[in-house]
């Protein structure tokens, strides 16, 4: 019963994606998915090219939401710091190398060895 009423409700949502016909839908579909998957790609890449860094589990919530508020300040003044230019699918590398950045400010250096 779940997997059938998903299905009528995202046959309704393509629906009515269809009769808006609208490509910045699309546009801000995107610019959503580049707040919200930001910080999921900067704690997969701080793991996965810093094992040997140890991070501090209490602070990680707290840079993953700080991250997105930093991006959207960094888009809204795009214009004024960097004459002109104004952020559009980027963001979310942007927002990702924030979160990275926090990670490795705020980890530390781990002293026991790991191997993969």
């Amino acid at each position: 019963m779940v997997h059938i009423s998903f299905s009528i409700l995202i046959f309704f949502v393509i629906i009515i994606f269809n009769t808006i016909n609208d490509s910045s839908v699309v546009g801000m579909i995107f610019k959503v998915a580049s707040y919200t998957y930001g910080p999921l790609l900067g704690l997969y890449a701080f793991g996965l090219f810093q094992k040997s860094r140890h991070v501090n589990d209490k602070l990680v919530p707290v840079l993953c939401l700080l991250s997105p508020l930093f991006t959207y300040l960094i888009n809204e003044n795009s214009k004024l710091l960097f004459s002109g230019y104004v952020f559009d699918n980027e963001l979310i590398v942007i927002n990702g190398l924030i979160t990275y950045l926090g990670l490795y400010l705020t980890s530390s250096r781990s002293s026991e060895k790991i191997s993969f």
